[in-house]
């Protein structure tokens, strides 16, 4: 027996299929956060397999985040690429530490940047943006 397509992932597979490059930034982001708290909660309960899968989801934003960083905006690349690879770092060491304050430190870290790309992309595109 077949089982049915959650509707919920159709529509997102949808949303992220029809998404500007913009958008899919910002959800992104949004992704990284919800995982980043997830995660947290489970360590904080003790959850080790579930902290380890949802930290991992958070590093694979990371990854995403890095390999969509544009190279002709060189300057804003290489700093984003070490923020994004210190807080990949931060991750590591929290999941293998089990300590949720390195958690928090990405948290604003993710913040900071997320609400900085908002007020960034409510600007018309420019030509050459870092994404």
């Amino acid at each position: 027996m077949a089982s049915r397509p959650n509707p919920y992932q159709s529509y997102r597979q949808a949303q992220v299929e029809t998404a500007d490059q913009r958008t899919l930034l910002l959800m992104l982001y949004g992704g990284a956060l919800k995982f980043l708290r997830q995660g947290r909660e489970a360590m904080l309960t003790g959850d080790i397999a579930e902290t380890n899968r949802l930290l991992g989801r958070v590093q694979d934003i990371l990854c995403e985040l890095i390999g969509s960083l544009n190279p002709a905006v060189p300057d804003l690349a290489h700093n984003l690429f070490l923020l994004y690879e210190f807080m990949h770092h931060r991750l590591v060491q929290a999941n293998v530490q089990k300590e949720p304050s390195y958690l928090d430190e990405v948290e604003q870290m993710l913040l900071t940047l997320q609400e900085a790309w908002q007020a960034a992309l409510q600007q018309p595109q420019a030509a050459g943006s870092a994404i």
